[in-house]
């Protein structure tokens, strides 16, 4: 559906879908086997959150069982409940379901109804709200008495579902969608909504013809007052974060994207005994020392009822290059994905990195840092993993500790440590990130004139840094191309036992030529141009077989780790560097 035109004379297309919201009748009957059934089909097949609410299906009939009314409350804290998404407020309105009435039809309860005129009265004024409830409009017997709970906020939609079928209708003003089901005998269609500015539109798509539903009785597009779209708040990217929560708070809610395409949310983990909330990171050389103790913590505890999960907080537009030293990639969203896949993370890693407003309301100070929560989601343990980034050389362990001790029904025996890592690299350190791109432009750019005795010299690397050496030349296309990708590997590991030579195979009257277009480079580290008239005179010389760009890595005593001809792979060579300068403080 993503990316597939409206119809009528909308000129939209359909978004990616942010939640599901499910509006009843999750299970025929409400067994664990069904709730189970449904509780793994949203927190590992849907690539989205899922908002619930019981239908009559899920009270048990004449005999209610609390099974899923259980579970929704594990899940949202409360059969009714609210959440906010694209700038609408969203009411998950529970009514119960009177079996004595014999009917289908139902009023919406006085509880139900006291919980959202409470709800509304709280919402600044023109707030888009959109209420979902069980039961459709056809069903609802008492709908002046919901309208009337409106009151004068601005409610532009009624979802319901019930009936299994779909309908649009509009009642004193107010626009009410009937949704269709999945069910068997239903028909085969969803509803695709669209909530704007000024417009709500909502068509049926048939999913078997691929088709959308001419049928006007089912459709609606209508004027209303949308939500309205709000900038990023540059005095929030500035501000500096607050305090970390303190023992005995509440986790604060979230929905993030994950490596696995999936957005998670803390809903997503209401089944899980224990939560443990880990703030990491790509870059960060104490973060990636604890990798394989995370890993082994999900493998110690996921069958007992423990759940973790990796939040990533940085903004990646707030490293500096050279912070990446002891990496291969950056912090990224997409850079996430390539590290959690090259370091097979067995556990949920999320980007929080455009706006931080969930790392925001966990306050981490470093990563990594530790949060544990109970059954009830309050905080029981903040801290470090373990008392030492060495794990050969780890005693105190402080992680494990407290999930052991929570499991057992026992407070965490320690229950505040003092993280140490990386810093979070808020965004207010934009600043930082530029002012280093700008210093390095600045910084000057030589070129020394190199014959063969002196390639030779520097091939056999006598120093004590490792030594990336290129070959190139100005009329290599290949040789421009990598260019920047070089520079950026001389940024990003310049400050540890590491250099970039160039060496320009351009004849000697090009000299010009090839200084401006360091110059362009802004290429501050070693540079040479060959002396030679005929620079292929060197093949058979020199570790160079005539190839451009060609590219060496070379140990400290000669020892050649990668020969690469033509553009280097950066992923694959920033590997090669870091695995033989290490990932790790020593």
């Amino acid at each position: 559906m993503p990316g597939t035109s409206y119809p009528l004379a909308s000129d939209g297309k359909v978004d990616e879908p942010v939640f599901v919201f499910g509006l009843g009748d999750i299970t025929e009957w409400p067994t664990h086997a069904a709730k189970d059934t449904y509780n793994k089909l949203i927190t590992g097949r849907l690539k989205f959150p899922s908002f619930d609410v019981a239908g009559n299906h899920d009270s048990g009939g004449l005999s209610p069982s609390p099974t899923i009314h259980d579970w929704l409350t594990r899940r949202h804290k409360s059969l009714c409940y609210t959440f906010d998404a694209g700038g609408v407020h969203f009411v998950a309105l529970y009514s119960g379901y009177d079996e004595s009435l014999n009917s289908p039809a139902q009023p919406i309860t006085k509880e139900a109804l006291d919980y959202l005129r409470s709800d509304l009265a709280k919402l600044a004024e023109g707030t888009p709200v959109v209420v979902g409830t069980h039961l459709c409009f056809d069903a609802i017997t008492n709908k002046d008495e919901l309208v009337d709970a409106f009151g004068d906020a601005n409610v532009i939609l009624v979802l319901g579902g019930h009936y299994h079928k779909a309908s649009a209708n509009q009642y004193r003003g107010f626009n009410f969608v009937q949704l269709p089901s999945p069910a068997p005998g239903s028909p085969d269609e969803f509803t695709v909504f669209r909530i704007s500015a000024d417009r709500l539109l909502a068509v049926p798509f048939d999913y078997r013809s691929k088709e959308w539903i001419s049928n006007e009785k089912k459709i609606l597009n209508v004027k209303i007052k949308g939500p309205v779209k709000k900038n990023v708040n540059e005095a929030v990217l500035t501000s500096k974060p607050g305090a970390t929560i303190e023992i005995g708070q509440e986790a604060p809610d979230f929905s993030l994207p994950g490596v696995d395409g999936r957005r998670h949310s803390l809903r997503d983990f209401s089944e899980a005994k224990i939560l443990v909330v880990v703030f990491m990171c790509n870059h960060c050389p104490t973060s990636q020392a604890y990798e394989e103790r995370i890993k082994k913590l999900v493998i110690d505890f996921s069958d007992k009822g423990v759940a973790i999960v990796a939040i990533s907080p940085n903004d990646p537009k707030a490293v500096r290059l050279d912070e990446l030293g002891y990496a291969d990639v950056g912090d990224s969203f997409e850079e996430m994905k390539i590290h959690a896949q090259n370091k097979g993370f067995n556990f949920p890693y999320l980007y929080d990195g455009d706006n931080q407003i969930v790392s925001r309301s966990y306050g981490p100070a470093t990563t990594p840092h530790v949060f544990i929560f109970d059954r009830e989601r309050r905080l029981r343990y903040v801290g470090r993993v373990d008392d030492n980034e060495r794990t050969e050389k780890a005693s105190v362990h402080d992680t494990g500790n407290a999930i052991e001790a929570l499991l057992a029904g026992r407070p965490a025996p320690v229950e505040t440590t003092r993280p140490f890592g990386c810093s979070i690299k808020w965004s207010y350190k934009r600043d930082s990130a530029k002012k280093a791109l700008e210093r390095w432009a600045n910084e000057d750019v030589s070129l020394a004139t190199i014959d063969e005795k002196g390639i030779r010299s520097l091939l056999k690397n006598d120093s004590e840094q490792l030594r990336l050496v290129n070959f190139w030349r100005t009329r290599c296309g290949g040789c421009v191309a990598e260019f920047p990708d070089l520079i950026d590997i001389h940024r990003m590991y310049r400050n540890r036992d590491f250099e970039l030579i160039t060496i320009s195979m351009d004849i000697p009257s090009e000299q010009d030529k090839v200084l401006s277009f360091l110059k362009k480079q802004s290429a501050s580290c070693k540079n040479y141009q060959s002396s030679l008239e005929n620079p292929y005179e060197l093949i058979g010389k020199v570790d160079w077989p005539g190839i451009m760009p060609y590219t060496l890595l070379i140990a400290p005593g000669g020892r050649v780790l990668s020969r690469h001809e033509g553009q280097i792979d950066p992923l694959k060579t920033k590997r090669d560097i870091v695995g033989f300068l290490g990932r790790h403080y020593k």
